[in-house]
């Protein structure tokens, strides 16, 4: 095994060798039995053919990259490969983007193998374990400075790899690939992407390891997806994937007529309002057309929550893409209580050992008495709860416990929420389909309401999950919804680039420096795969370069390069006469929009 420190990267002199293998992920191997004649973890349930595929490749020691949808079972293949380490007496690390998702898989795994630590920005227990799960971002600090556990690390699990398409973390994703030491065995757990291959071939070219891509389209609980349009839902998607037109145009009827409706009743008032008839003689409020946005949203959600209730399709995870309107949107539900006296007791008891450790100082009220903390108690009480990265973490992990036990029946989150967090409901709803990015508002990606669409249906009792989207203004057109749900997911796509700190870390590290890094980047991947054969036309180009004769013209040396000074000058001059004609005011005048330039080279 390669010493802590050591990474080891492949060279450019293997040709063109295909490193990514890609596995058909709907056959078992016919050497099953023989690779694997008993499992290193029995699982209460039938593998799939795809994760036996992957069981079957890490029993031999080779790398794996699993593309599955969301809920399909890649987590069977994690915790295979920690079985496998602890049989092997070795160290398995699994890594994920999220402190959320890794406090979930503690808790998971806590309760499913012996030896389990954590290590993240918040939490650190036990960390000489042989299972860590970790952020990925611990694990680069780790490699940079050469920790001695490494030496014993067997397994390196990746999950959520698409997370590489992060314009800010996903360069955290190749530099750790690029420097883990050569012994270490990859298991990449990503969702369905385009270019699985691509991605597998850059692993194996960095690491010189054959990696074997096992890819499955197949959802395990088929998905149904409508929009909710004058108090009911229209389905848009059947189960088969089949975009439904007649669906989409009873929504724009079925609004029409609740606007008709709503209309009519805000004439009413409004006629009312001027002959002085309203409640306590008081007179009309000014000013108003029908009620503030906030009383919409507030209404919509009322009536929703009501709706999937009486349909029995609770509990249901509320995407919404804002910290302060999932809070708005849980509290206009005030008056609405989903829990039975049971589950309210054991929501109680449950709040209470949680919160006991909460302790403020002596003569003071204790952290239990926090605003956070009282009203999280009291929405959790009736089955209702908030999940955003504006939580304390003790709340967010009592929230994902109660979510997973299924005391909470509504949940109101943010997009971190589906990142890999193993929580399905039976209804997934959107608030809306555009979100910020950093930069500006855009519509959803297909990859993205893909991962959040994926949480629901519960495998084993749900026959199919339930999607619905809810926009409190106008309906999403055909095109933008079509593309959204059906569109193909966006292409792992590299976000490399240099920063101070990535640069002071390579100083430290001896076998590879600031270019090596550079050039085993996946962007650099296209690159360096073509470089055998650029470098063997530039060695042809050369010989027939040398094999020409050699010119001799006395005549021409003596004007040629008169000549090249006075084509410079004449290109100089036009481009310096086309700013000067763009920039003058009369140019200003005849360039205006709308006009036809004729340029004549």
């Amino acid at each position: 095994m390669a010493p802590p420190g050591k990474h080891t990267v492949a060279g450019t002199g293997a040709g063109k060798r295909d490193w990514a293998h890609v596995v058909n992920a709907h056959a078992v191997p016919a050497d099953f039995d023989e690779v694997v004649p008993e499992l290193a973890r029995e699982f209460p349930f039938e593998l799939d053919t795809f994760q036996k595929q992957a069981v079957y490749h890490l029993e031999r020691g080779e790398s794996v990259f699993v593309a599955a949808h969301t809920s399909a079972g890649k987590t069977v293949v994690a915790e295979y490969a920690i079985a496998l380490a602890a049989k092997h007496m070795t160290r398995a690390i699994y890594t994920s983007p999220i402190k959320a998702l890794s406090n979930q898989k503690f808790r998971d795994f806590r309760g499913t193998f012996e030896d389990v630590g954590i290590l993240t920005g918040d939490v650190q227990i036990d960390p000489e374990a042989s299972c860590l799960i970790m952020t990925t971002e611990i694990l680069r600090s780790m490699l940079y400075r050469g920790a001695d556990l490494i030496r014993d690390v067997e397994f390196v699990i990746f999950d959520e790899v698409h997370y590489v398409n992060d314009t800010e973390r996903g360069v955290v994703w190749e530099e750790v690939i690029i420097m883990l030491p050569a012994h270490v065995t990859l298991i990449l757990l990503s969702a369905t992407v385009p270019n699985t291959r691509e991605f597998a071939d850059w692993v194996g070219r960095t690491k010189k390891q054959d990696i074997y891509v096992i890819s499955t389209l197949k959802r395990p609980v088929p998905l149904e997806h409508f929009v909710w349009a004058g108090n009911d839902v229209h389905r848009i998607v059947d189960e088969k994937r089949t975009f439904l037109s007649l669906g989409l145009a009873d929504c724009g009827v079925a609004k029409s007529a609740r606007a008709r409706r709503t209309g009519a009743a805000r004439w009413k008032n409004a006629n009312d309002a001027a002959k002085g008839i309203q409640r306590n003689d008081k007179p009309a409020a000014r000013g108003g057309r029908g009620g503030s946005a906030g009383n919409v949203d507030r209404n919509l959600w009322i009536h929703l929550v009501g709706f999937l209730r009486k349909k029995q399709l609770l509990p249901s995870v509320i995407f919404t893409f804002s910290k302060r309107k999932c809070e708005e949107y849980a509290s206009a539900l005030t008056n609405l209580d989903l829990c039975t006296s049971t589950e309210k007791s054991e929501i109680h008891v449950f709040i209470e050992r949680s919160t006991m450790r909460l302790r403020g100082k002596l003569d003071q009220r204790t952290d239990k008495e926090l605003p956070q903390v009282l009203r999280m108690r009291e929405l959790l009480a009736r089955g209702i709860a908030v999940h955003h990265g504006g939580l304390l973490p003790i709340i967010k992990e009592m929230v994902e416990i109660l979510f997973a036990r299924g005391l909470v029946k509504v949940l109101f989150a943010t997009e971190t929420f589906a990142m890999g967090v193993n929580m399905p409901a039976r209804t997934v709803v959107f608030s809306g389909i555009r979100k910020h990015d950093g930069k500006s508002f855009r519509d959803l990606l297909p990859g993205e309401y893909t991962q959040m669409s994926g949480r629901a249906g519960r495998r084993g009792l749900d026959k199919t999950g339930k999607v619905i989207i809810a926009t409190a203004g106008d309906i999403p057109d055909t095109v933008t919804l079509n593309q959204m749900i059906l569109g193909t997911p966006m292409k792992l796509e590299s976000q490399f680039r240099l920063t101070y700190n990535m640069i002071l870390n390579l100083l430290r590290v001896e076998a590879l420096k600031v270019e090596e890094m550079i050039k085993y980047s996946f962007s650099e991947n296209a690159n360096q795969r073509q470089m055998p054969e650029r470098q063997r036309l530039f060695a042809e180009s050369e010989k027939d370069l040398h094999a020409l004769s050699k010119l001799d013209c006395t005549i021409c040396l003596s004007d040629i390069y008169d000549y090249y000074d006075v084509c410079s000058r004449v290109i100089t001059l036009g481009y310096a006469l086309q700013d000067r004609i763009i920039f003058s005011s009369a140019g200003a005048k005849a360039l205006a929009a709308g006009r036809v330039v004729i340029i004549n080279n």
